[in-house]
């Protein structure tokens, strides 16, 4: 017996072997360049073998098509890379042993909570294994973590986005589960008790595309967006809500035109987002299915262009204008409305997840969350090490690597490690021992040198994943933007100033005062734009007098190959006075104010920037009479938990005895009809709850805020000068509507009206 049961196991070890290396040859015919050249031959071949070892386990009832693409693969969208499958793969399968497979995806959403909640960050995704060392991530880390786990045991899963909401000035990532035959989604790393139960399940119902990327030539029933070499980017929106399929005709001067490229946009953060692009036909038209909303449709070709608004399933857009055309438009957008997706949980379920979101939070809490390198680094280093990691973004110090920090002290830190958003790996000592610096003695010689010696490889990274210098270095072949990124690092480790130009994407070295635009393109290594100076002109009624990047305007460069917005710091207000040094070209002026109900009131201003001083209107338009966004700031767990989703009354209260405050709460109970009428939470920061204020409003619910932290991230995001006591509307995505600040007799007239 024990003879057959051997002979059975070494049959199946070998049965498993041919599968991995079906397996393995199929991740690389779809791998991105960066993986291929990031990760060896036998990271591959690993994670398969324990995925077909956790398949054989579970048991799971999966078609081959839905393992294929969605539990096989490591990577979920572009994040870094890690061994989380080989970590977890085996706590996650002993933790939902026996469970259906329903059962099983709901439970290891409980255990990515345990691990981790949300905080917002910078664009960089950090891995599985980084967010749990952290205990924190953005929405798109916190569903990278929740499908990684989800696959690791053997459930497929995919992260799907909703690239920019229609409704309010931010985006969103959640995961979405096959069981039972179709796709369910939940909120990432935050459990509920049942499927397609979510806090966005009224936002959802707003939304005009969700997507995600699979891994592979992906042929399911979704409407296909697009497919690339290494992915298929999906539709997922009719699984949702009414969608439209908007179909767009391309005419110039009457006639269908063939080959221009139509972009479908969505307003958000104060531009028109592309979230689609398509090639017209012989007809001249092209199509997407969409939310029933508004979108702007935008198509080019060469120098000409045109775009309208979409508001049903036919549009047509004229291409009347030219590069170069000076000119103005005004386009009013209206979002899909909303109509909840219903939870399909009882309240005594959620009472019972409530509970034991609350057991999670302390457990989360009681993990340890840090970086074992950066300590190490520390006590090996001291003060020296301390202040370099100073220097790091905190993301970053709780996931660097100790090679990369002692690479970093050995040679030069003041020289920043991180270029972009390119991972982090050991470079300077091993590219400096070749003996390079005494070959190359200038940044033009490193161009020639990069030029020359590393080969372009293109078409194999549709997603810019980024890779790490040391890697290109080591195979001296990159797509443009791992080019771009390696030039810079080896100017840096030669002590030659370089940068990626934050506004404008562009590879970029030093020249005394002058930084220059490096282009491979040509023989000469680098070129100095010529350059123009842009003057804002406001309207005297402006209802802004210093208008701010990405909520109330933006700046895009316009070509013959499309549209690229300019990424100034988020935050950057564009004072009356003050010139902006801008390349000589053709750009646009988005405008837009935000209202309550999220529509929007936008104006694009088309205008070409000579060797000269130009003007530019800047004017935002008025909200006549509707509550438009007037700030916004980050909500944390304590306060979505007491107001909910949605829109919420914020009082900020002084103790008792404080004028100002008293008053506030005289006027508060003046309007507590309309409060009550209204049926929305008013949360208080404040001690305790005023008794008569109790009494007056029973919705009413105190928000602890014992170390000042809510009313400093209100006080920095809030319109000038916040005086206790605040009285403010605001809704769960942190935008703020209406503010009221100190001593306001009106009070309770403006909450009546407003609400």
């Amino acid at each position: 017996m024990r003879r057959i049961a051997a002979l059975l196991g070494a049959l199946l070890v070998l049965c498993c072997c041919g599968r991995d290396v079906d397996y393995v040859a199929w991740l690389y015919e779809s791998m991105p360049l960066p993986d291929s050249l990031q990760y060896p031959r036998s990271y591959w071949e690993e994670n398969v073998r324990k995925t077909l070892e956790v398949r054989e386990r579970m048991h799971w009832d999966v078609p081959e098509r839905e393992f294929r693409h969605f539990v096989l693969p490591l990577r979920v969208n572009n994040e870094t890379l890690d061994d989380f499958r080989m970590l977890y793969a085996d706590t996650l399968c002993r933790r939902v042993q026996g469970m259906d497979i329903t059962a099983a995806a709901l439970e290891i959403n409980h255990w990515c909570h345990e691990q981790a909640c949300y905080e917002p960050s910078d664009a960089r995704t950090s891995s599985p294994v980084a967010t749990v060392r952290r205990g924190v991530g953005r929405c798109g880390e916190e569903s990278v973590l929740t499908v990684a786990a989800l696959r690791a045991a053997g459930i497929p899963a995919r992260q799907v986005y909703t690239p920019r909401w229609a409704h309010t000035d931010d985006n969103h990532a959640w995961v979405e589960v096959y069981t039972d035959g179709r796709w369910h989604f939940m909120g990432a790393c935050e459990p509920a008790p049942t499927l397609d139960n979510a806090w966005f399940n009224a936002p959802v119902s707003r939304a005009l595309l969700l997507h995600t990327k699979v891994y592979g030539d992906y042929r399911g029933p979704e409407d296909v967006i697009q497919r690339t070499p290494c992915y298929t980017e999906i539709n997922v929106i009719r699984g949702y809500v009414p969608a439209r399929n908007t179909v767009v005709t391309v005419l110039d001067g009457g006639v269908p035109v063939e080959g221009s490229t139509v972009d479908f946009k969505i307003y958000n953060y104060a531009e028109f987002y592309t979230v689609a692009s398509y090639a017209t036909g012989a007809d001249g038209k092209a199509s997407l299915y969409t939310g029933l909303g508004d979108l702007l449709v935008w198509a080019r070709k060469g120098e000409r262009f045109g775009f309208a608004k979409a508001s049903s399933e036919s549009v047509t857009v004229c291409l009347d204008h030219t590069i170069g055309e000076r000119f103005s438009a005004d386009v009013d957008i209206v979002p899909p409305a909303e109509n909840p997706i219903p939870s399909g949980a009882t309240p005594e379920q959620e009472a019972a997840n409530r509970q034991r979101l609350s057991e999670e939070d302390a457990i989360r809490g009681s993990h340890p969350h840090n970086n074992p390198d950066a300590d190490a680094f520390v006590r090996d280093h001291g003060e020296q090490g301390r202040r370099l990691l100073e220097l790091l973004t905190a993301k970053d110090r709780g996931d660097v690597a100790l090679d990369v920090l002692e690479d970093a002290l050995a040679f030069n830190p003041v020289l920043s490690a991180r270029i972009e958003i390119e991972p982090l790996r050991p470079f300077r000592r091993e590219v400096l021992s070749s003996g390079i610096a005494s070959r190359l003695h200038s940044p033009e010689e490193v161009f020639q040198w990069v030029r020359d010696s590393i080969k372009l490889v293109e078409g194999r990274n549709p997603q810019n994943l980024r890779t790490a210098p040391i890697v290109v270095w080591r195979a001296r072949k990159a797509d443009s933007i791992g080019r771009g990124i390696f030039f810079v690092a080896l100017c840096r480790a030669l002590a030659f100033p370089s940068r990626i130009d934050p506004v404008t994407g562009k590879v970029q070295y030093a020249e005394g005062e002058v930084w220059k635009d490096v282009r491979f393109e040509g023989q000469e290594a680098a070129v100095q734009g010529k350059t123009g100076t842009l003057l804002p002109v406001f309207d005297k009624d402006a209802p802004v007098s210093s208008p701010e990047y990405y909520r109330h305007f933006t700046i895009s460069g316009i070509s013959a190959d499309g549209i690229r917005l300019l990424e100034y710091p988020e935050g950057w207000k564009w004072d009356g006075d003050e010139p902006l040094c801008l390349e000589t070209g053709y750009y646009l002026l988005t405008t837009g104010t935000r209202l309550q109900d999220g529509s929007v009131k936008a104006r694009l201003e088309f205008f070409p920037v000579p060797e000269a001083q130009v003007n530019v209107n800047v004017s935002i338009r008025k909200p006549e009479g509707s509550l438009s966004v007037i700030g916004d700031f980050s909500i944390p767990d304590r306060l979505l938990n007491a107001a909910g989703r949605g829109l919420f009354l914020l009082a900020f209260l002084s103790d008792s005895g404080h004028e100002p405050t008293n008053h506030a709460i005289r006027e508060l109970r003046s309007a507590a009809a309309a409060i009550n009428k209204w049926g929305r939470p008013l949360a208080l920061v404040c001690e305790n709850v005023p008794e008569t204020l109790g009494e007056a409003l029973p919705g009413a619910v105190r928000v602890e805020d014992p170390d000042g932290s809510l009313l400093e991230s209100f006080a920095e995001a809030g319109p000038d000068g916040l005086t206790l006591p605040i009285i403010a509307l605001c809704d769960s995505f942190g935008k703020i509507y209406y503010i009221s600040k100190g001593y306001n007799t009106s009070l309770a007239s403006d909450l009546t009206s407003i609400l």
